[in-house]
């Protein structure tokens, strides 16, 4: 792009960029080499290109195209236009042609993720993404404070819940849910539950918000306020201990799904599940998304399709 100052000396008023396209037309009829050739090639009319050309010649003073002959005849003030201009064209197309390859997903994607959705979700599928997008940086920040994308200067959140940011864009992935688990030692010691009144008799991890433990949501509506030996204020401590076969835990699906599948956690109480809560990408509004970050957002809502409820 031509700066203003370099405006001010090639054109009077400063306005080259207001003159960009009758100089393109000026180049392209020099280039075909009549009026008529030019607007073939761009679907107009010759007389348009003559009209943005006159207009040209008008705004700087001189001739630039005489109509000879052999077609358009360049005048010498037109010829070092022409040269100057050309150049700058090649310029702006091999510009252009950059720009496009730039468009190659590559740089750097700052995310902040949920601690237990970005450990146990998104944390084993970045080897496969970092595959199909090896110009591709993450830097992942895994934490449950809150985080305010435009301050922090971060891409993309990958959140749980719902949030009302008018500031941000919102991608649904699907929704997190919770089940009753235990160990298969435990459940041989203790008996299986058939129905949640039994849970009352069993040993109930608790989970920590602050002081205070968090109830569990039963399907009838009722609760269950565990008061056991043994609480902790992350999942992925809870699932130790559940593995080690001290109590029942209410844990997210999605925490315990490969100790489930190795038979190392059973579920329990099978029922119509936990609605849960929702999972969204979330990223600012109002920006053009650069190509690394629509990659992200592209690659991990068709991982979602296949891997979370919706």
């Amino acid at each position: 792009m031509v700066g203003p100052s370099r405006a001010h000396g090639l054109c009077r008023g400063g306005k080259a960029l207001d003159l960009w396209p009758s100089l393109q037309s000026f180049v392209q009829s020099v280039r075909s080499g009549s009026f008529s050739a030019a607007a073939r090639d761009a679907g107009t009319t010759p007389s348009a290109f003559s009209k943005k050309v006159a207009r040209l010649e008008a705004h700087l003073g001189v001739r630039l195209l005489i109509r000879g002959a052999k077609g358009l005849e360049l005048t010498p003030e037109g010829q070092e236009l022409f040269q100057r201009v050309d150049r700058a064209f090649e310029d702006v197309e091999d510009a252009c042609m950059q720009a496009t390859r730039a468009t190659e997903p590559r740089g750097l994607v700052r995310v902040s993720a949920a601690m237990d959705t970005g450990r146990d979700w998104l944390m084993p599928r970045i080897p496969r993404f970092a595959r199909a997008y090896p110009h591709v940086e993450l830097e992942v920040s895994l934490s449950d404070r809150f985080v305010d994308l435009l301050a922090e200067r971060f891409d993309v959140a990958l959140r749980v819940g719902e949030f009302d940011d008018g500031r941000l864009m919102r991608r649904r992935l699907g929704r997190m849910r919770r089940c009753f688990c235990a160990s298969p030692a435990y459940l041989r010691a203790r008996g299986v539950p058939r129905r949640y009144e039994e849970l009352a008799g069993h040993v109930k991890l608790a989970y920590l918000r602050g002081t205070q433990r968090d109830p569990w949501e039963l399907p009838s509506g009722g609760r269950l306020h565990p008061q056991g030996p043994f609480a902790s204020d992350n999942n992925a401590g809870l699932r130790q201990l559940t593995l080690a076969g001290l109590g029942v835990a209410w844990l997210p699906e999605l925490t315990i799904a490969e100790d489930v599948q190795r038979g190392a956690l059973q579920v329990l109480l099978e029922h119509p599940p936990d609605p849960g809560m929702p999972i969204s990408l979330a990223f600012p509004q109002g920006r053009l998304l650069a190509p690394r970050v629509r990659a992200f957002l592209d690659f991990f809502a068709e991982e979602a399709r296949t891997s979370l409820r919706p």
